[in-house]
């Protein structure tokens, strides 16, 4: 399993970030800074199957930047792996509308 971060950033000190290490520990930090203490578990063998599987049919991912006009959307960043063979992939969520293969992989993760 390759380490993974997603996260969102928004308005009003909005975060929703998702870590996964590569032994399959996770840790899920949504709303404010300032709410929820982080969920923490374990992925099952399925759960880690179903996210390698869509890792892998993501492949190199299309590059989604911002639109202009589009100051108040929100900000998203998923890294896969660690270090200096990290893919990190920026993107805005609207992005997740135009594909298909990047929404299989983040609606994954944010059902931990």
């Amino acid at each position: 399993m390759q380490a993974i971060k997603y996260q969102v950033v928004g308005e009003e000190d909005y975060a929703f970030v998702i870590t996964i290490d590569s032994s399959g520990e996770f840790s899920v930090s949504s709303g404010t800074y300032t709410s929820e203490p982080p969920r923490n578990g374990r992925l099952s063998a399925d759960q880690e199957d179903a996210i390698v599987s869509a890792i892998h049919t993501l492949g190199i991912p299309d590059e989604h930047p911002m639109p202009e006009g589009a100051a108040d959307a929100f900000e998203a960043k998923l890294i896969i792996g660690e270090g200096s063979d990290a893919l990190v992939y920026p993107f805005w969520e609207g992005a997740l509308e135009e594909d298909s293969k990047l929404l299989k992989l983040v609606r994954l993760l944010e059902l931990l």
